[in-house]
């Protein structure tokens, strides 16, 4: 078991490399823009032989995607059933759905539909940690964001994360509040308050969220 968190200074996002050293075989979740020398040399130090590169989520106005790391690796890009990918992405995309397994070495990806921050949000369970992308950012629903959907997320957060055990660690794209990990039982009881409602409800307050302030990100 190898796992190695990629963080990028200049935009605060987090990816992460894991990898089974025994057969030297790995995935790398998000990898973050301008990361790719990085990924690259990690991957030569031990050996190892990338399968796939695997994306929470692609937004519309993203123009940054994993050309370049899949064209030097031959890894297959991994996005969700609704993911939008960038204009003139040409790699070997595999658009999965939720309960996919990916195999990598010994070890076992298991894919989970989560969507809210966008239609085409996943999440990646693997041994005791998941990897959620900005699934806990409650805030893009609060501020207009046109892929941001108060509805699924309340249900993506009460129907699907929060029935995980307690004691999975989360790890995000982004901080949540400062940190980069926190134990599913801290983010439901930090949640709870905002989940009270009814999922309707959920979606009046958002709303509500929104006329308040219209240019504020509300960042859970």
């Amino acid at each position: 078991m190898y796992f190695h968190p990629l963080h990028s200074p200049d935009s605060s996002q987090i990816g992460y490399l894991l990898a089974d050293l025994d057969e030297q075989e790995a995935v790398v979740i998000d990898p973050p823009p301008r990361e790719t020398e990085l990924v690259l040399a990690l991957l030569t130090e031990r050996s190892l032989r990338l399968c796939h590169v695997l994306r929470t989520h692609v937004h519309l106005v993203d123009a940054a995607d994993c050309s370049p790391l899949c064209d030097r690796t031959s890894a297959q890009l991994v996005v969700g059933e609704a993911a939008a990918l960038p204009a003139g992405c040409q790699v070997d995309v595999l658009r999965t759905a939720h309960g996919t397994r990916l195999v990598f070495g010994n070890e076992v990806v298991r894919v989970l539909s989560t969507p809210g921050h966008t239609p085409g949000c996943l999440s990646y369970l693997w041994r005791d940690r998941l990897f959620c992308g900005d699934a806990f950012d409650v805030g893009s629903c609060g501020v207009g964001d046109s892929e941001a959907d108060p509805g699924m997320l309340f249900d993506t957060l009460t129907r699907r994360l929060f029935t995980l055990p307690e004691q999975t660690l989360v790890f995000p794209a982004h901080p949540i509040q400062g940190r980069h990990v926190a134990t599913l039982g801290e983010l439901r009881a930090r949640y709870a308050p905002r989940l009270q409602h009814s999922r309707d409800g959920f979606i009046t307050d958002m709303i509500q969220r929104r006329e308040r302030s219209p240019a504020r990100a509300l960042r859970a």
